[in-house]
């Protein structure tokens, strides 16, 4: 499984030296990397011993992973990019930062680093590197143990303003409007919403809620997925009405009175436009799928994997599982076997939450015609050794034998490990309403329990 890594930024820190400084020693070494490391050793490493050249080497990477330069195939030569060269000309050092800082929000990794750490404080959780790693780990941009690559790129971004502290992690959004053009007023009103609020709206988001939808039924998926307390009664006032007076959602309203149905509420053009497509670019980025592809419905990518042509029928199972994952509120981590690699029969999927309960999820989904065995269920419970997944779920276009079924139940009985089998049957469901997602799982949790905790007399 390959996974993205975050931008690599070693020995690379503006304490160290200013941007500008850096690649006037680019320019002085005339294309020549060696010479470049030494320049650097002696100026910034404290001579050219082998540590100093080793600390060297990587500002060299850094700066080719910056984009600064780019290193030839053999890495023996570099060219100065055109961003290196626009810093080179600016006049100031705010000029020269803040060019620097837009490069790294549009081009790089940081404004999933300022989004990873807006949505861990809506958590509640602790901002500290360590955990910002897990974070990104769990998202699947990889992030190697005490590496410097988030506080290097912090550090830099601070230069222009966008963290308000040397240290710390809060983050100014008037900065980040005035350097990349984000409109102001659609980022504070996001991150203005209530907890409820919130994740109401990324409820609506994940459900791909471009048409009315009843009301009361996002506020279930609400519960159940994300575990945020929705009370029904106070739906209007406490969330739907403050999400239309932002813009973010329209409502078609009900009558009032005794037997009044639910509101219907879909997301607005806004929301679309400034959170939903961004949030597919997000997904785009981490998975390697493609927009367009990621844009097509649910219904649409299950009919797809009826196709005569292989490619487009591997890729409609590798979208059904991106599908799948945000149903379930779930991160993507990353494959483990793509389409391609079993001529578009089947696809691996690894997926996390920031949930208490089940961290790790081991996804296969299969598109076959014939009846889903107990080897395939075996199989996929050895692998969590591997994965060390808590939660194997297999998803098929066909059906699950007898043998299947009654083994994994088994197996959810007598150990740690749930099991989810999802048949073609629960895809149909799902077709005409993506909630029932929600009351498929909770029916099979409710037969897990039953085995564990009354027939087996709550042993594991």
């Amino acid at each position: 499984m390959s996974k993205k890594t975050f931008t690599y930024g070693d020995q690379f820190s503006p304490d160290k030296f200013a941007l500008v400084d850096i690649l006037k020693i680019c320019v002085k070494t005339n294309k020549d990397r060696i010479k470049l490391q030494d320049e650097i050793a002696l100026k910034y490493h404290s001579g050219s011993g082998e540590q100093s050249q080793k600390m060297a080497m990587n500002t060299v990477l850094s700066l080719n992973s910056y984009r600064l330069i780019q290193l030839d195939e053999d890495r023996k030569k570099f060219e100065i990019t055109d961003l290196g060269k626009a810093i080179l000309q600016s006049k100031s050092s705010l000029d020269q930062n803040n060019l620097f800082s837009v490069h790294i929000l549009k081009n790089l990794d940081g404004l999933i680093l300022l989004k990873t750490i807006e949505d861990m404080k809506m958590r509640g959780e602790q901002i500290i590197l360590e955990n910002l790693g897990y974070e990104f780990n769990e998202m699947g941009i990889k992030i190697p143990p005490n590496s410097t690559y988030i506080s290097t790129m912090r550090a830099w971004l601070h230069l222009s303003g966008i963290f308000k502290d040397k240290r710390g992690y809060e983050i100014d959004w008037d900065a980040v409007n005035s350097l990349i053009g984000f409109k102001k007023d659609s980022i504070d009103e996001l991150y203005d919403l209530t907890i409820e609020q919130k994740y109401y709206l990324l409820a609506l988001l994940n459900l791909d809620a471009k048409t009315e939808m009843p009301s009361n039924k996002v506020a279930d998926y609400v519960r159940s997925v994300y575990r945020i307390k929705i009370t029904t009664k106070n739906l209007p006032k406490a969330i739907l009405e403050p999400l239309e007076s932002k813009g973010l959602v329209e409502l078609l309203k009900t009558t009032s009175g005794r037997g009044a149905k639910p509101h219907l509420v879909k997301l607005s053009r806004k929301t679309i436009n400034e959170v939903y497509i961004p949030l597919l670019e997000n997904i785009s980025k981490i998975s390697g799928l493609s927009l367009p592809g990621l844009n097509k419905s649910f219904d649409d990518v299950v009919k797809e994997l009826d196709s005569s042509n292989k490619y487009k029928k591997g890729l409609a199972l590798e979208l059904l599982s991106i599908w799948i994952i945000r149903l379930l509120g779930l991160h993507f981590t990353g494959w483990r076997v793509r389409s391609n690699e079993t001529a578009g029969g089947e696809v691996d999927v690894l997926a996390a939450n920031d949930k208490i309960v089940y961290n790790r999820w081991q996804i296969q989904c299969k598109n076959t015609r014939k009846t889903v065995d107990i080897g395939i269920v075996t199989k996929e419970i050895g692998l969590t050794f591997l994965t060390e997944a808590d939660i194997v779920m297999i998803v098929t276009t066909s059906s699950f034998s007898s043998d299947a079924i009654n083994y994994a139940d088994k197996v959810m009985k007598n150990s740690r490990y749930y099991i989810i089998l999802l048949d073609s049957d629960d895809l149909k469901k799902i077709i005409i309403d993506k909630t029932m997602i929600v009351e498929i799982l909770n029916k099979k949790a409710e037969k897990v329990f039953l085995a564990k905790e009354v027939i087996g007399g709550g042993k594991n």
